[in-house]
């Protein structure tokens, strides 16, 4: 005869007595509840068919903040320009192929570095090194990305078109960088921050290299600001696959080096302000920028993983405050 009813201990009740019920226990249904409360939320991504997951990953379109430090640069540029209805239109643009731009560099770089990947802990996982794509199946999701891109930017004026085009360069040069040179965060910089270059031009028609080029050198000193910190996360791996960095290279003057870098930032964002004449909203408002960044450099502990990360993933607080002066001291013109 088969047992209608099986006997289930639960520890919380043990020195008492025995609850008796059918197929499940009571702390199996307690704990039930707890890992459903527990749980963390399902994301977008999350929800996505389980096949278009490493391409997701392959992108980093679940890691939003690196697609908003190269968005900004270019926000910033096509903000000092004008505030209008255009601006917003501009921002959508640029918005959608810094998307697609990011996702393709990304693509890119985990194509060039997939063997360097599998020997470091925190890339070993990557679509590529980890086999879950082949090499064709990235190269083809690279070039959707670049032709979804080239789509977007059509869309602007042709000055624009031409400076967008030749971005192709250092997007594939960069990967290389590490191999040859402490300074691959320069060249990350280069490549991240075209889009100063083109905002401007995008939002008025013409190059003007009195605003766009000190623009594009304050956005290369944050990048080296808060690309040095995130490099620090690996320094131990990039030591036995030999591959170079900035962190590498600054090791324990590495504060010192950040402050130069947030200095030159805010210069170069000064002289971009008196050459478009901003008003005094947007002078203030780069001393707290200043302030933020002080706190960044003070703060962060470069020998631990999480300070790094979470210093890192601040930087998008940066960038909206630069922003945002801009668009304050748009409205006091």
């Amino acid at each position: 005869m088969i047992p209608l009813l099986r006997y289930n201990v639960c520890s919380l009740f043990s020195r008492s007595t025995t609850f008796r019920l059918s197929n499940i226990s009571v702390c199996h249904l307690s704990s039930t509840k707890r890992n459903a409360k527990s749980s963390p939320p399902r994301s977008v991504f999350d929800r996505l068919p389980k096949a278009l997951h490493p391409y997701v990953r392959l992108s980093r379109l679940d890691k939003p903040t690196g697609s908003w430090v190269i968005f900004l640069p270019g926000a910033w540029s096509i903000a000092l320009a004008e505030t209008s209805l255009n601006t917003l239109s501009l921002l959508g643009l640029f918005g959608i192929g810094t998307i697609l731009m990011r996702g393709a560099g990304c693509t890119i770089n985990d194509l060039w570095d997939r063997e360097y990947d599998r020997r470091v802990e925190r890339t070993k996982a990557r679509p590529l090194a980890s086999g879950q794509l082949s090499t064709r199946q990235g190269v083809i999701w690279l070039i959707a990305q670049l032709s979804l891109g080239f789509l977007v930017l059509i869309q602007l004026n042709l000055p624009t078109i031409g400076i967008g085009v030749l971005s192709l360069i250092p997007v594939f040069i960069y990967p290389l960088m590490k191999r040859y040179t402490y300074w691959p965060q320069f060249f990350l910089g280069v490549t991240l921050n075209w889009g100063t270059l083109m905002g401007f031009t995008a939002a008025t028609g013409q190059i003007y290299p009195a605003v766009i080029f000190p623009l594009y050198f304050a956005s290369i000193c944050w990048t080296l600001h808060y690309d040095t910190i995130y490099a620090h996360q690996d320094k131990q791996d990039d030591l036995l696959i030999g591959v170079k960095s900035t962190a590498l290279l600054f090791e324990k003057d590495s504060k010192l080096w950040l402050r130069a870098f947030s200095v030159g930032m805010l210069t170069h964002l000064i002289t971009v302000g008196f050459c478009v004449d901003q008003t005094w909203p947007y002078y203030l408002g780069l001393v707290g920028v200043g302030c933020h960044l002080w706190r960044q450099i003070e703060n962060v502990n470069l020998q631990d993983n999480q300070s790094c990360w979470k210093t890192f993933v601040s930087n998008r607080t940066t960038g909206l405050m630069v922003l945002a002066c801009i668009f304050v001291g748009n409205l006091f013109k």
